[in-house]
């Protein structure tokens, strides 16, 4: 047993001790007593440091992977159409041949600087691969360069971080087969005639859909500010993520948009109430766990809730009823990530700041990603009115479920 698994029963045990002293005198229809009231203070006291304890080790393990991860510089990545939140987008093309390993990571704002300024001092390795580039339809960015935004853009999205594959494109339409049917194996008399049960499957079609950013700088801004490189790579990539987690959870399915997890054929929507309900102290985390499980009674692993930051504000501002401490979450509670990408005006019945809880085996979702993308040059506009550059970044993607029950939202949660 690891230290955390005895601090989460340490964890477990406390709370039920506490929980005992209060129902003990409520069964008996009595005050506590000051034996009692003086455990259930020193209880209460033990439980949030151990749960502080715990929350510090589990961040001080995350660290650590991603110091390792920044430690490794390269992933084994498997013939595989699809790749897991662990292996990159690089990694997989140089796995493939299609880039070469080099000492020195490329840089996304070393690349545009030198492109649309023509001064390449410190950027010579990213010269080298725009050569030949510019076409009369703009310019496609080096793969190399075009691979490191899009896995930091992986990196930053929420539905990666809980689990989502990506799907590395090479045309516009890619087929990935899934399984739609597993069969049972039965029990075989002797001589009988042997029964069929076949693995049955199909395939997702993934159809590469254009998303657009405009971006807009001055030509002081270009020319001296060197140190502004990581920050225009982590600006198009965060853009990139926020747009991924919309779509991926939330998109239309009308074309040009990709169709997400909410729209999505066969995915379990959970209502709460005609007007939506608000969580409370009663209620607390049972629709998570509810929504839990549902997919693990599909039988799929359920591996995190996405959901808005008010609804992770509001679980946090939980209290217990008889003592006015903060509830503390059931032990094996998923991981919860906030994103802004899930709304919390929508409109249901008479109530228009309703929001949703997304629950799922995030490894069934997969985006399909284009591993090019291009640069179209906006000179003469921008230029000429205010002294900027601009210009059109625009890469390809779509979405797909490899399995739609997989999923539970939860739709109504006025929190």
């Amino acid at each position: 047993m690891t230290v955390l698994d005895t601090l989460r029963a340490r964890r477990t045990e406390l709370r039920s001790a506490a929980d005992n002293i209060l129902t003990t005198a409520s069964k008996a229809e009595r005050d506590l007593t000051g034996d009692e009231a003086r455990q259930h203070a020193e209880a209460l006291d033990e439980l949030r440091q151990v749960s502080d304890e715990i929350e510090q080790r589990l961040a001080d393990e995350v660290a650590d992977l991603r110091a390792t991860q920044a430690r490794v510089p390269a992933v084994d990545v498997p013939d595989s159409p699809v790749l897991t939140r662990e292996q990159k987008v690089v990694d997989h093309l140089r796995h493939s041949g299609a880039i070469q390993t080099t000492d020195r990571p490329v840089s996304f704002g070393r690349y545009l600087r030198g492109l649309v300024t023509g001064d390449w001092t410190g950027a010579e390795q990213e010269r080298a691969l725009s050569e030949g580039t510019l076409t009369a339809g703009g310019h496609t960015v080096p793969t190399p360069v075009a691979a490191q935004v899009i896995d930091l853009a992986r990196n930053q999205a929420r539905v990666f971080q809980a689990g989502a594959l990506t799907v590395p494109m090479t045309s516009q339409t890619l087929k990935v087969p899934r399984l739609t049917s597993e069969g049972a194996p039965v029990w075989h008399a002797e001589n009988a005639v042997v029964t069929d049960q076949d693995l049955a499957f199909d395939a997702v079609t993934f159809t590469a859909r254009t998303l657009v950013r405009k971006a807009i700088m001055s030509v002081e801004l270009f020319e001296d500010s060197a140190p502004m490189d990581d920050v225009i790579e982590r600006s198009f990539a965060a853009q990139l993520a926020l747009e991924f987690d919309r779509v991926a959870l939330r998109g239309t399915g009308t074309a040009p948009e990709p169709r997400g997890v909410l729209n999505t054929s066969g995915v379990t929507l959970t209502a709460h109430g005609a007007n939506g309900t608000g969580i409370t102290n009663s209620t607390a985390y049972d629709w998570h766990l509810d929504a839990r499980g549902v997919v693990a009674g599909n039988n799929f692993n359920p591996s995190a809730h996405i959901q808005a930051p008010r609804t992770s504000a509001s679980l946090r501002k939980l209290r217990s009823a008889a003592s006015s401490e903060y509830l503390v979450p059931p032990a094996d509670m998923l991981p919860t990530l906030a994103t802004k990408q899930v709304p919390t005006n929508l409109t249901v019945g008479t109530s228009s700041d309703c929001s949703e809880v997304y629950t799922g085996d995030f490894s069934q979702l997969m985006v399909g990603i284009r591993t090019d993308f291009r640069l179209e040059f906006l000179r003469e506009r921008y230029l000429a009115d205010n002294l900027q550059y601009a210009f059109l970044a625009y890469l390809r993607a779509d979405v797909q479920l490899a399995q739609p029950t997989a999923f539970v939202v939860d739709t109504g949660v006025r929190a």
